[in-house]
């Protein structure tokens, strides 16, 4: 048995298998990246001096960040979409 088969050597399903896979593990790492993003920004605006714990006025400011952040990345997406799809 080759165990170094090539793509052509894969029936429709298990091509099938290995996209689903690979857009699983994509949408994995753009998860990572916009997390990574997030708190890199939320960090830089609402952590003046690292210490042993956050404040609560630090943590009350890294979650608003956050929600702000992801509330206008919806924003940004949903009116992409809807411009794609021919909406106003």
């Amino acid at each position: 048995m080759n165990t170094a088969a090539g793509v052509g050597d894969l029936d429709r399903k298990s091509v099938k298998e290995v996209q689903s896979f690979i857009e699983h593990q994509q949408q994995i790492q753009q998860i990572q990246a916009v997390v990574g993003k997030i708190t890199e920004l939320c960090w830089d605006k609402c952590v003046s001096k690292p210490g042993k714990d956050l404040t609560e006025s630090e943590k009350n400011c890294v979650a608003n960040c956050s929600e702000r952040f992801l509330d206008t990345s919806m924003f940004v997406v949903n009116r992409i979409q809807n411009k794609q799809k021919g909406g106003k």
